[in-house]
């Protein structure tokens, strides 16, 4: 084991992040919502530090008697007069058949990190996201 408890393994993945023009308590409850519809699990709501964790429903794994289940933390920010910067980052657990237990990954990419983008921009409304060349990002 690596003296910094990893195994000897560094698996760090920057989140994948997002801008808001609308101010950090209704993109927070817009979050919550977008991912109770999406059918994840919250098991932390923290508005006034801006964090979220939820985790999705069981699904089958890739092979034959495994599961999957994806967790999802965000975390928000005020960046500005009424922006709100969110950052996600998705995480994938599978266990199965094998001896060690279940096994994580961070995801560095990944399609659930569009879906829950597009689904907030949809929920605060039309010109509430922010492209990376907008004024005041």
């Amino acid at each position: 084991m690596a003296p910094d408890g990893t195994g000897g393994r560094l698996d760090r993945v920057a989140p994948q992040g997002e801008y808001f023009a609308q101010a950090k308590p209704e993109v927070f409850v817009g979050l919550v919502e977008v991912l109770e519809t999406m059918g994840y699990t919250l098991s932390r709501q923290a508005a006034a530090q801006g964090i979220i964790e939820a985790a999705s429903p069981l699904l089958e794994g890739r092979q034959p008697g495994t599961s999957r289940q994806f967790y999802v933390t965000a975390r928000l920010r005020d960046a500005g007069d009424a922006i709100t910067g969110v950052e996600l980052l998705v995480r994938e657990a599978e266990e199965g058949v094998f001896k060690a237990g279940a096994v994580s990954e961070t995801l560095s990419k990944h399609g659930r990190y569009d879906s829950i983008f597009e689904a907030l921009e949809a929920k605060l409304g039309p010109g509430s996201w922010m492209p990376p060349s907008s004024p005041g990002r």
